[in-house]
């Protein structure tokens, strides 16, 4: 094959373009109509999500009711360790 003159392939009618130019405007668009969606909703309502068996279930208890958190009991601490709490800083 001769390639000086190009590649017969894409030469052929048919070849040239496998999709037309009117394939996407068959489609409707209707990624950003507000209105529609606003009407659809108004006019079906609420309809629950169908649950599948493997979904995770939503949260069942509250944080705001949770009880106080109480720290743990500290540990034992070597005599003296603390005097400097009692103590009145002499400041500079």
């Amino acid at each position: 094959m001769k390639l000086d003159r190009g590649n017969p392939n894409l030469m052929k009618a048919k070849a040239t373009r496998v999709n037309t130019n009117n394939v996407m405007e068959s489609f409707p668009n209707t990624l950003g109509d507000v209105a529609s969606k606003r009407r659809h909703r108004a006019t079906t309502g609420y309809v629950p999500m169908p649950r599948d068996a493997n979904t995770a279930l939503p949260p069942s208890i509250n944080i705001w009711k949770q009880p106080d958190y109480v720290p743990p009991k500290q540990e034992y601490v070597r005599p003296g360790a603390e005097d400097f709490l009692r103590l009145k800083s002499r400041g500079m």
